[in-house]
Order: structure tokens, then sequence, then C-alpha cells
């Protein structure tokens, strides 16, 4: 009796779009507050750069991002980061005034909508803040003539909006 046999893919959520994003964006992986490249040599792996402005200056980060679904809406992803993960901005003395580069890990999303060639991106991140950040900020702290409003919180937030070019 012949047999035939007969396979198919199983459908993707959607087509992967641009290799070349950018998009405006808050968190340390944008800088602070200011905007993101980042590029895709495969579609698993995405490159970034953030530049932005993080209340004391220019805030630069760098790193990589494992897509862990990449062609699905929804993908979530692993991310390394080196480049600024601390501020100390305090009103009334610049002397305590400092940005510390350290590295940083952070989980994140990825949320493509149906019918464009961006996506939203949300994450969390551990800084792994250097030694001398905790000593400068308990000697701000401790400082009469600084007005400090608030410290970091242990983990950082990112929110942002990327285009395909």
């Amino acid at each position: 009796m012949p047999m035939a046999l007969c396979a198919q893919e199983a459908p993707l959520d959607r087509e992967e779009p641009a290799t070349i994003t950018i998009g405006p964006g808050l968190g340390i992986d944008f800088g602070g507050l200011g905007a993101q490249l980042s590029g895709r040599p495969m579609p698993m792996l995405n490159l970034l750069l953030g530049v932005g402005y993080n209340l004391n200056g220019a805030g630069i980060n760098a790193g990589a991002a494992w897509r862990v679904l990449p062609h699905r809406r929804c993908c979530p992803y692993l991310v390394g980061l080196y480049g600024y993960n601390a501020v100390i901005a305090a009103r009334g003395d610049d002397g305590f005034a400092r940005t510390y580069y350290g590295p940083s890990a952070g989980l994140g999303l990825e949320v493509h909508p149906r019918r464009s060639s961006g996506h939203l991106q949300l994450a969390v991140f551990l800084p792994f803040r250097p030694a001398g950040f905790k000593g400068d900020l308990e000697r701000a702290k401790g400082d009469p003539a600084v007005d400090l409003r608030f410290e970091p919180l242990p983990v950082a937030f990112s929110l942002g909006y990327h285009f395909g070019l």
C-alpha cells in the first residue's frame, strides 16, 4: 500500500521586522531619558547602544540581548549592559553630583503590534553598582547642605518604543 507523508511548518505569529531599529525611551538601556539604537545580526541576538540624559549629564550604555522567542508578537529577552547604572544628582552641592558606571543584567519583553514595524519594549534591570557609589551616597545623605530628593531603587525599570529603519 503506497504511503504519502506531508510536512508543514507551524505558522509564525509575525514576520521578523527590520533588523535595525531606533527609538525613544526611559531607563538605563536608553541612557536615562534618551534613545536606543539596536541591530540584529541574527534573529535571536540584539546588539544595542543607548544614549541620553541621566539627570547629571550624558548617560551611555551598550550591550546585547538574547531574544528567547524572536518570531512571536511577545518576545521575552535576557539582556546584559555595561555603562551608566547610577547617578547622584544633589541639589545645592555639585561636589556630590556624579555618574557611576558598571554592568547591569535584565529581563525584558518586546511587544510587536500586528500592523507596525516598530515595537514596545519593557525591561527590569539589576544594576551592579560600583563600591564607591554607596559611600558617596551615604556622605551626600549626611551633608545638611545637600538636598537629596530620593535614593535609587535596587532595580531599574525601562520603557521605550522602537521604529524599524
